[in-house]
């Protein structure tokens, strides 16, 4: 699955590379430590499982019975990091924190349904190592804590307007699970940064979220048909970064 949606972050990363070592790189060397700030936009898919736990939704007498629907969506946000360097090694926290939006509904069997909508908050706090593999190019990996507003439903659809039994967003409010939270989990991504002048830099990214199973019960407070949510998320970004230097960082790498 991740290599499905690695292909597109591929090419926008070879695409930097070919680029990325201009015939006078020795005359225009860019250190990469110090403190940066950008701006990123990105294309999404999101990934949601719901488990049907007792086996009463979901084509009925089968616990544990799944349903799947996946999302196109975007995030617009910002970046805030500090890199250190030591020759061609780089490495550092980073801080993103933007918003997030796709959904999509998925109706089986004529009444069944699972709903995932990110649709507000997402963020994540990630260490960062790279290579420098020329004076303007930088390769890195990433790893870290990510977190996105996600609203998921499970269980007996009734219809936008027609819920029953104090039920929302189109289902019912005694055979299904509904929950609406802020979801923690991990992350990893790799991609290469492009450097434009001394502190000017572009960045091709890929990176992949896998968020914390949650289990939620039937909105009319009985408890008694609870449905457990998976959810992963996988981006390509594109951003522009801006690192705060000074006159002594233009050195070539040895």
């Amino acid at each position: 699955m991740v290599t499905k949606h690695t292909s597109i972050a591929t090419a926008a990363i070879a695409s930097l590379c070919v680029i990325s070592t201009p015939a006078n790189a020795g005359e225009h060397a860019n250190r990469w430590s110090g403190i940066h700030a950008g701006a990123f936009g990105a294309w999404a898919k999101m990934h949601s499982k719901s488990i049907d736990i007792t086996g009463e939704e979901f084509g009925g007498s089968t616990a544990g019975a799944t349903e799947r629907t996946d999302a196109n969506g975007y995030i617009l946000g910002g970046t805030l990091g500090y890199r250190f360097q030591h020759d061609k090694w780089v490495f550092g926290p980073e801080f993103e924190l933007g918003y997030i939006n796709g959904n999509d509904l998925k109706v089986v069997n004529g009444d069944d349904g699972v709903l995932v909508d990110y649709d507000g908050i997402y963020g994540s706090l990630t260490g960062v190592a790279g290579y420098a593999i020329t004076n303007n190019t930088l390769l890195f990996v990433k790893g870290g804590l990510a977190f996105a507003k996600i609203v998921n439903a499970g269980g007996e659809f009734d219809g936008v307007g027609n819920e029953d039994s104090g039920g929302r967003l189109g289902f019912d409010g005694n055979e299904s699970g509904i929950g609406d939270r802020v979801r923690y989990g991990f992350t990893v991504g790799a991609g290469v940064e492009l450097a434009l002048s001394t502190s000017w830099s572009i960045k091709a990214e890929y990176a992949f979220a896998k968020f914390k199973n949650e289990t939620y019960f039937d909105p009319d407070g009985e408890n008694d048909e609870p449905f457990k949510f998976e959810d992963e998320l996988h981006a390509v970004k594109i951003g522009l970064n801006y690192r705060f230097t000074s006159g002594h960082h233009r050195v070539p790498l040895k």
